[in-house]
């Protein structure tokens, strides 16, 4: 018996809204369905914020915007609050000119914290230059290096990603080169969830495959 006005003094909804809100409550056989539907509906609607909170837009380029944020700070920020673990995945690594020593310096002072610290390439080359960084470092056991071994021709490690405590991923088209962080445009997602632990255990597979293989630090 509720009224089109008593509906729109309970939801706030407008008058379209609340007919159409009065047409649902009528469809309804019995007050448990509806009140379980109602209960679905918040529910999806508290989900979906959450998942709004934990993606982010990141990017490199010349525009900004108050829900994007730039991949050199984000990737700093993931190395310097990890407590755990960092995966770092790269298709290239360089340090041209020193452009990418404060990033040097952010997995250095994990690995001092206590991280474990594992980087995974395409090439040999970049992780020489890595190697070479931790060669004489007293925390060198807390580093692992490994290079892609492909079973196939023309296939090849593309994926540019950083995994931190298996709780956030930032997957980016950034390789880790000084003009990839600032320079460049570049585009990528910054996530908090499950999706994070799944990355890291897809690479764990990629280990015990044989697709990854360790590089000696010396």
């Amino acid at each position: 018996d509720i009224t089109i006005f008593e509906i729109q003094e309970w939801t706030r909804l407008s008058v379209d809204y609340s007919n159409e809100f009065l047409e649902l409550l009528n469809s309804f056989q019995c007050i448990e369905t509806l009140c379980l539907a109602m209960e679905m509906q918040h529910d999806a609607e508290i989900k979906q914020l959450e998942n709004n909170k934990s993606t982010k837009l990141i990017m490199t380029g010349p525009i900004s915007g108050k829900n994007i944020g730039y991949t050199l700070g984000n990737f700093q920020n993931l190395l310097e609050t990890a407590k755990k673990e960092i995966i770092l995945v790269g298709y290239l690594f360089n340090n041209i000119n020193n452009q990418m020593d404060s990033i040097i310096e952010s997995l250095l002072s994990a690995t001092s914290r206590g991280v474990s610290v594992k980087i995974f390439f395409e090439k040999g080359k970049s992780s020489n230059s890595l190697r070479n960084i931790w060669k004489n470092n007293q925390n060198s056991k807390l580093l692992e290096l490994y290079v892609y071994k492909p079973k196939e021709k023309n296939s090849v490690l593309h994926a540019k990603v950083i995994i931190k405590d298996e709780s956030t991923i930032l997957v980016t088209s950034a390789n880790l080169t000084g003009s990839a962080m600032t320079k460049n445009i570049e585009l990528g997602v910054l996530y908090e969830g499950k999706l994070a632990s799944d990355a890291k255990k897809m690479f764990s597979d990629l280990v015990d495959e044989g697709f990854m293989v360790p590089v000696p630090l010396w």
